[in-house]
């Protein structure tokens, strides 16, 4: 069903398709632990093929047989340069193909854009797409991690993934997505053809940072439930989400930016910004790092 391209070096083709300018994890890898660099690019690499499914073709049938593919092919550890870099950095020694079935499942439901009646259906939504990556990405780094600092890292994927609904809101009304809950889209009596064709810019900006206000303040909420020694040792997930904070910002200071353009995910401060929030965790876990 998928491509399998060469598999000769599965480690270069994870870092071709994502160690490339303006890609978050260009910025935030660097810092992960040495020892898990090649992990983590390997299943970055793995969530971001499986994620992409929904948006590589608008026949339904067609993307859930390519997910179904995922199922099968993580399972066999088929022929393809993303599992071949799972074997051979170790991931599939620390998750199994089953632990992948909640990012499947929560992808599979992207396929037909679902539709939710209230906010708290959106959230559980985001939670349920981004919080099954983090909670993989935890794994990775500590097998042994605390269900709370899990949960953490799942509140704090998800109000990542919320920030990126708010940066794509028009991109994606424009392609017939919509992920904006009725009961939002009463408050700021706005449908899906008004924000596609930008009609109304004031409620869709407010729209937007409401939002992104929301995402913020959870993420702050899931951070300050981070002991600063278990925040080092998963810096790699704190990072990228420090990018979606900086992300959110920029949304902020100028919403409507999303009707002309795809806000980059890394702007030119980024990489400065995230050394320091590195430097910051490294000095608040003291001589206990790692």
């Amino acid at each position: 069903m998928a491509e399998a391209p060469s598999i000769d070096d599965p480690l270069a083709w994870c870092r071709d398709r994502l160690l490339v300018p303006g890609h978050p994890l260009t910025v935030t890898l660097p810092y992960a632990d040495p020892d898990r660099r090649e992990a983590l690019l390997a299943l970055r690499c793995a969530i971001s093929e499986i994620a992409a499914i929904p948006g590589e073709t608008s026949d339904a049938s067609v993307a859930g047989r390519k997910l179904d593919w995922w199922r099968d092919a993580l399972q066999r550890r088929l022929p393809h340069p993303a599992i071949a870099a799972l074997e051979r950095s170790g991931v599939l020694g620390t998750l199994a193909a089953a632990d992948f079935a909640a990012l499947i499942d929560a992808v599979g439901r992207e396929i037909e854009p679902p539709r939710f009646e209230t906010i708290a259906e959106f959230e559980h939504h985001a939670r349920a797409v981004a919080g099954s990556a983090a909670r993989l990405e935890a794994a990775v780094v500590d097998d042994g991690a605390p269900d709370a600092v899990v949960d953490a890292l799942e509140r704090l994927a998800g109000a990542g993934y919320r920030v990126r609904v708010a940066r794509d809101l028009v991109h994606d009304a424009r392609q017939e997505r919509w992920l904006i809950p009725l009961e939002l889209q009463a408050e700021f009596q706005l449908t899906r053809r008004q924000v596609a064709e930008v009609e109304a810019r004031h409620r869709i900006a407010a729209l937007v940072r409401h939002v992104v206000v929301g995402a913020v303040e959870s993420a702050r909420s899931a951070r300050s439930d981070l002991p600063a020694a278990e925040a080092w040792r998963h810096r790699h997930q704190l990072l990228s989400a420090h990018l979606d904070r900086r992300l959110a910002a920029r949304l902020l200071r100028r919403p409507m930016r999303i009707a002309r353009e795809r806000v980059t995910p890394v702007g030119a401060l980024d990489p400065l910004s995230t050394w320091r929030r590195a430097r910051k965790l490294r000095r608040e876990v003291g001589a206990d790092a790692d």
